[in-house]
């Protein structure tokens, strides 16, 4: 399917290769610029109509950077060259030793966790400073709980998810 819409793709003077594996070519060519030894896999795949890419190796880890901001610069930077020259729009997240993953479990984990302590204390809780996606992660983990709601304050980068007790809300 997506190999007959990329018939007319420019450039492409060998066999037909597919979206996942042109944006694999491009996310393997750029970490060639790490200081890394082996240098990494990179695995490949289309779910739900993003392309998905997995980094896995030995000290690959340089590659997340500091609360993953190195592999957030990566994943924009691969998903803007792929996006030029296989002309798609199809979005690309990319994952390094599934960091994403378990930072996704790590904050739902304390989504829920504080959200108990607000239930039986009736504080509202301020998580700290969080970048969109990571309050968007809180947001849908409280989304129907039955105690606490949460609201984003505060301006970028200081932006914060408060999670508060739901009599908190019918009071004001």
């Amino acid at each position: 399917m997506d190999q007959e819409e990329k018939d007319n793709k420019p450039e492409n003077n060998g066999p037909e290769i597919s979206l996942a594996e042109q944006a694999r070519e491009i996310c393997q060519k750029l970490i060639q610029f790490f200081p890394l030894s082996p240098l990494p896999r990179v695995r490949a795949w289309e779910e739900d109509n993003k392309i998905m890419l997995e980094i896995e190796g030995d000290k690959s880890g340089i590659l997340i950077g500091k609360h993953g901001l190195t592999l957030n610069s990566l994943e924009f930077i691969v998903a803007r060259i792929f996006q030029h020259q296989a002309q798609s729009q199809k979005p690309v997240l990319l994952d390094c030793e599934n960091y994403r993953k378990r930072k996704r479990g790590m904050l739902e984990k304390l989504a829920l966790e504080t959200a108990q302590e607000v239930a039986e204390t009736q504080e509202p809780v301020a998580l700290g400073a969080m970048d969109a996606e990571e309050r968007k992660i809180i947001h849908l983990t409280l989304k129907n709980h039955p105690e606490v709601y949460t609201e984003s304050t505060g301006l970028p980068p200081n932006r914060q998810v408060v999670i508060k007790p739901k009599e908190e809300n019918k009071e004001e």
